[in-house]
């Protein structure tokens, strides 16, 4: 048997019902530990605006806007420091309607001590009705994270995964350096810098697909009916007979004397003659006569094997650099994605990515 092998990968989440914004997410700097810290402290509320553009949305080793530009407003209102409720609109360049899918979320970030922290979130993404079978269907996912500050470098390490009955998972570990220049404009405002390495890790799905054909032989036996013949001879007869004649006969004689005479007779009779006879004979036929055919066809056949492993999917390089402003926080970043796989029939997304972003703070 002949066969081809295929290898195809996913990764945690079912055909790109992937989570949360990875490249958006860094594009909205109230989420970056650091930028928060900036954007405001003291336990008041707070309420920001923001919008952003980029030119993939990519998270978990897949394209959310299937390689295509996006845009999208934010709203966030910061109940406390720590725990902020937000809301995002998202809108993709070639998908119509023009809002193609929404978000929410509930985060919560606390600082133990000047270099250690945590947070943890829940997340909750509504598509259009019209665009799931395109992007992906709606759902709910939550993540956990630690982060470390080892002076030279910072180190965050989340986990998280989908609300749901057989939840998938995911780990990442991203380290940073955050540092920025000194204050200019009267002190009210400085450029920072936040260059970082994101490993992400995950379970991948191997689909290893066997394709070929097989030889199937088919034996096929005829027997021919048996075919006899018999019969039974009889014969009998009778028969009779009459008959009849006549006669006449002369004699003559010489002797010493002379003398003469004459006669004559006739007779009749009859006889019968019969006879009877049976007979029988059977005919042999034709003996039985057997056919075999054999036919052999060729069959294709596929054999499906699906292994799956906790392993390192996506390397992510990438370098924000923001402007800081009392009431706002311009920023753009440049990121570059490597697979840590080779799959040529399902490619991960690969090269970069660039995403602008503005955050106004409200009160």
């Amino acid at each position: 048997m002949t066969a081809a092998r295929l290898l195809s990968c996913s990764f945690l989440f079912l055909l790109l019902t992937f989570s949360a914004l990875s490249q958006a997410d860094n594009a909205i700097p109230l989420l970056a530990p650091d930028s928060t810290k900036i954007a405001g402290e003291g336990p008041g509320q707070s309420l920001y605006a923001g919008m952003g553009y980029g030119s993939n949305m990519v998270y978990l080793g897949s394209t959310i806007s299937r390689n295509q530009p996006f845009g999208y407003a934010y709203l966030a209102l910061g109940l406390t420091h720590d725990l902020f409720l937000s809301a995002s609109a998202f809108n993709l360049s070639y998908f119509e309607p023009f809002v193609a899918f929404y978000s929410g979320a509930l985060t919560y970030s606390h600082d133990f001590n000047s270099w250690f922290d945590i947070s943890a979130g829940v997340y909750r993404y509504q598509v259009q009705p019209s665009l799931a079978d395109t992007l992906f269907s709606n759902f709910t996912y939550g993540d956990v994270a630690a982060g470390i500050d080892w002076r030279l470098l910072y180190t965050e390490i989340s986990f998280g995964g989908f609300i749901m009955k057989d939840p998938q998972t995911y780990l990442q570990v991203k380290n940073s350096r955050y540092f920025m220049t000194p204050g200019f404009s009267k002190k009210k405002a400085f450029i920072s810098f936040d260059p970082y390495v994101n490993l992400l890790f995950g379970n991948m799905i191997t689909v290893e697909s066997y394709s070929g054909t097989t030889l199937v032989t088919t034996t096929q036996t005829y027997t021919s009916p048996v075919s006899s013949a018999s019969g039974t001879d009889s014969r009998a007869g009778a028969g009779s007979g009459s008959g009849s004649g006549t006669g006449s006969g002369a004699g003559s004689g010489a002797g010493t004397g002379s003398g003469a005479g004459s006669g004559a007779g006739s007779g009749s009779g009859s006889g019968s003659d019969s006879g009877s006879g049976s007979g029988s004979s059977t005919d042999p036929g034709t003996a039985p006569a057997t056919t075999t055919t054999t036919t052999t066809t060729p069959v294709p056949i596929t054999s499906t094997v699906f292994s799956e492993n906790f392993r390192l999917i996506e390397i992510e390089f990438g370098l924000p650099v923001a402007l800081n402003l009392d009431f706002m926080i311009l920023e753009a970043e440049a990121s570059y994605l490597l697979p840590a796989y080779s799959d040529s029939a399902y490619p991960g997304p690969k090269g970069f990515i660039f995403t602008v972003s503005a955050l106004f703070k409200i009160f």
